[in-house]
């Protein structure tokens, strides 16, 4: 209203004080911080948007795990598709002063295994006593190691420096299906192979009825002098 002599007059407004955006975590505390593994669902995270926030966005997410604002709160879910940590930022949006709330989300990968030896290594046919040629697995991703079944007397298995390795002689002979199992976190893989050893044989008691046991890569056979064909079909099953 004016003041001074005479007739005063006055004159009104309106003024509207617009609240600043908020931003609270309404999931437990916990799902601000998670470790999971590749392909593994996430625990949604949920943030409460108030006062003159109006929406949210979200920066820093993995792939496969995405950010929707829906009635006052912002959810995050998702499979995330990508290893790695990723730290994330979720952002007010609307009117006046915004705010931000963020947290980690670290994705573990997987484990891998891979024949690193020549191939063919993981399928061989020998003669006893013959030593093995080593086979070797390279363990990648969650693999921190990994176990063998299956393997003949004398061959063993062993892991260093993300190499799982098989290597000996065979004490024992036969057909002998393999299968090395990664170790470690998350899912975990498999390789199979197959080792066939044959026994040596010795054929009569002159010398032009000696036979041997052949190693080679096309086949394994019995080769004897002056031994009929029935009886070297009989020593090379």
């Amino acid at each position: 209203a004016t003041t001074g002599t005479c007739v005063q007059t006055s004159a009104k407004g309106t003024i509207t004080v617009n609240p600043d955006a908020t931003i609270s975590l309404s999931s437990l505390a916990s799902t601000t911080t998670q470790s999971i593994c590749e392909g593994t669902l996430l625990t949604p995270i949920t943030y409460a948007i108030a006062d003159g926030g109006t929406g949210a966005t979200v920066a820093g997410l993995p792939n496969g795990v995405t950010g929707n604002y829906n009635g006052g709160t912002f959810t995050i879910s998702g499979t995330p598709t990508e290893t790695g940590p990723f730290t994330y930022t979720v952002t007010t949006t609307g009117t006046c002063a915004q705010e931000s709330l963020g947290g980690t989300i670290t994705v573990n990968p997987n484990a891998a295994i891979l024949l690193s030896s020549a191939v063919g290594t993981d399928d061989q046919l020998f003669c006893e006593g013959t030593a093995l040629t080593t086979i070797s697995y390279a363990i990648t991703g969650g693999g921190t190691g990994a176990t063998v079944s299956g393997l003949p007397s004398g061959v063993i298995g062993n892991y260093s420096g993300g190499t799982f390795t098989i290597n000996g002689t065979p004490t024992a002979t036969g057909t002998f299906n393999y299968t090395v199992t990664t170790t470690g976190t998350c899912a975990q893989v498999a390789a199979i192979g197959s080792i066939v050893i044959k026994k040596e044989v010795t054929i009569g008691t002159q010398p032009q009825n000696v036979g041997v046991c052949i190693n080679n890569s096309a086949s394994l056979s019995v080769i004897a002098f002056g031994v009929p064909a029935a009886a070297l079909a009989m020593l090379n099953d």
